[in-house]
């Protein structure tokens, strides 16, 4: 303090240094008074000058000295809401960074753009880095992204970023500004956030702090009547960019073994399709009353979803005996792998078994699948003798034997953390057919089409290692190897085989 005050007494004239100085110290003064106060005054009061405190790294810092064990379960929630405040305040400052990194790109790749709601967020290559980088799923980088732009001070929605970090609305409210207004211009995303903003602080009050915040559902509520009054075109064109993002797409329960199809629809197709497999759960119902008219028949949702799969099961079926089914790796059947040790297929040990794509099952559900040889593709784990599969310079394509090793060597893509696995894994040569590289089992890995396309425009590097695992870096340095997917499942089994208490007729597996 001494230091800060000379510095200003040395650089001012004599009246307004005079000035300037009583004006810091009344300032420092208060402030440590501030400090020494709150330290010794009860939680509750405590908790209620917080309130009124600006959200930032002092506020973090005064919530890390509290100890909550001590607060009582009123003053816990204003505890608990103080700290979401932070969230939103780091939140906040992580989306501009990200945002930031593409802005901060002077050559980027000429590749794909990454798109939502007609809206280039950025191209694939860079936005992978983001996505490595803070540990998010690409959609999830994509969107701290458009955030982070959308709440920068010469954004279009600068005004809620602003009332986020002040603390007046939660991340999801503030995320719910954004959701609604891509893909507008920037006049109308402001007229849309001059309509509810105000709505939505106003239950925080400016001076003390105290109120609840409103909700995300209101939020979305207000927000989609606010799109529709300042642009009574906007549904129709949203709902058009909509149709373009039309799919499919898969999620897992892991913890049950259990996954949820997810499938984007324009809404006259969803409903058409849930009414019909609303009349094929119908038909299963009735079909369990016949066969046992003393049971409850098996609940809607639940014969809705074994409607669906049989469905697709009977379609594959269909394609398959028609030849429409297209060849994928020369294979004209759907295969899905299922791999199991061979002690664990004879019931003599239980180890967790592996659903490529999916990830680890339990070994009653491996043996299941494993028996069931028409639907599925079984590898039983075994000590095997080193297999050399080498074509050298003879021809580009790998033999169908070759292909066949490659994709059991390399069931998912050999990139990290990518899941993506067989029909969709194209083979590639890590050190390049023009550039002399053989088409051998020594230089060739698995890759889905995008890290693929990626690494043959050079936008990241590939390296095959001795143990089979692959590292790749990419174009900013960012460099991670894959784990080896045999070893690591063979490495699972011999750890539960180490911690198996020693016994006489234990299988020598």
């Amino acid at each position: 303090m001494y230091d800060h005050i000379m510095s200003v007494i040395s650089s001012q004239s004599a009246t307004s240094r005079v000035s300037e100085v009583l004006s810091r110290l009344d300032v420092m003064t208060a402030d440590v008074i501030w400090h020494h106060s709150t330290k010794t005054e009860p939680p509750a009061e405590r908790l209620g000058h917080l309130l009124s405190f600006p959200v930032g790294v002092e506020l973090i810092s005064e919530l890390q000295s509290i100890n909550a064990d001590v607060l009582e379960p009123d003053q816990r929630l204003i505890y608990a809401h103080l700290w979401e405040r932070c969230v939103g305040w780091v939140t906040d400052r992580a989306a501009a960074s990200a945002s930031g990194f593409i802005e901060a790109i002077t050559d980027p790749p000429e590749d794909r753009m990454f798109t939502r709601a007609g809206v280039d967020i950025a191209d694939e290559i860079s936005l992978d880095e983001v996505s490595i980088a803070t540990g998010l799923s690409t959609n999830k980088a994509a969107t701290r992204i458009l955030i982070g732009r959308a709440f920068a001070p010469e954004g279009p929605l600068a005004d809620t970023g602003r009332a986020l970090r002040d603390g007046r609305i939660s991340w999801d409210v503030a995320c719910a500004f954004v959701d609604a207004t891509t893909g507008m211009s920037d006049e109308l995303a402001m007229a849309v956030q001059d309509r509810v903003l105000p709505r939505a602080v106003a239950v925080i009050d400016p001076d003390t702090g105290a109120g609840c915040w409103r909700t995300r559902a209101w939020a979305v509520r207000e927000l989609r009547r606010a799109v529709i009054t300042v642009d009574p075109d906007a549904a129709a064109k949203r709902r058009e960019q909509a149709h373009q993002r039309r799919g499919v797409s898969i999620s897992f329960d892991h913890a049950n073994a259990m996954a949820w199809i997810t499938a984007y629809l324009p809404a006259h197709e969803a409903m058409a399709a849930y009414d019909t497999l609303t009349a094929l759960a119908a038909t299963l119902r009735n079909t369990d009353t016949a066969n046992d008219p003393d049971t409850r028949p098996r609940g809607w949702d639940t014969a809705r979803a074994d409607a669906f799969a049989d469905v697709i099961r009977s379609a594959a079926e269909h394609l398959e005996a028609t030849g429409a089914l297209p060849s994928v790796h020369g294979h004209t059947r759907i295969d899905v792998g299922v791999i199991i040790d061979l002690p664990t297929l004879l019931n003599l040990a239980d180890h967790p078994g592996e659903l490529l794509g999916y990830g680890p099952i339990d070994p009653d559900y491996a043996r299941i699948l494993a028996a069931q040889a028409d639907t599925w593709r079984r590898w039983v784990i075994e000590p095997v003798t080193g297999h050399l599969l080498d074509l050298g310079r003879s021809r580009y394509k790998p033999s169908q034997e070759l292909r066949d090793y490659i994709l059991a060597a390399y069931p998912e893509c050999s990139k990290p953390e990518c899941d993506r696995h067989n029909p969709g894994l194209e083979i590639d040569h890590v050190t390049e057919w023009h550039d002399d590289g053989p088409t051998s089992a020594a230089n060739l890995h698995a890759l889905c089409w995008r890290d693929h396309l990626a690494k043959t425009t050079r936008q990241t590097s590939v390296r095959l290692n001795p143990d089979g695992t692959v590292t790749h870096t990419t174009r900013h340095g960012l460099t991670r190897s894959s784990e080896p997917y045999w070893r690591a499942f063979a490495d699972n089994i011999t750890r539960d085989q180490d911690n198996t208490p020693d016994q006489d007729d234990t299988p020598p597996f």
